[in-house]
């Protein structure tokens, strides 16, 4: 039963957010969409990156006040991986 209590607790601290979907930003051919994800009263950096047909989802461990920042911040963390690992995203 202890399992099953941590699943229901992991799954209730997540909150549904019903804000309309970010702007997407272009770079370097690269669509990235911010997707910050509700968590406890912050919001968790997550976001798509896209090319073509192609799509990378990543979250990370940072969680920020307000959707704006979180927004701003995984932009920037989406920058990064593309300029670290490019086409390889997708592999």
């Amino acid at each position: 039963m202890g399992l099953l209590t941590f699943l229901k607790s992991l799954v209730s601290s997540i909150e549904s957010d019903s804000s309309p979907p970010l702007p997407t930003e272009e770079y370097k051919g690269f669509q990235i969409t911010p997707d910050p994800l509700l968590e406890n009263g912050q919001y968790r950096v997550r976001g798509d990156i896209r090319q073509g047909e192609q799509s990378h989802t990543f979250i990370r461990a940072d969680q920020l006040p307000t959707r704006e920042l979180c927004a701003k911040e995984t932009q920037r963390k989406a920058r990064v991986l593309i300029d670290q690992q490019g086409n390889a995203l997708f592999k």
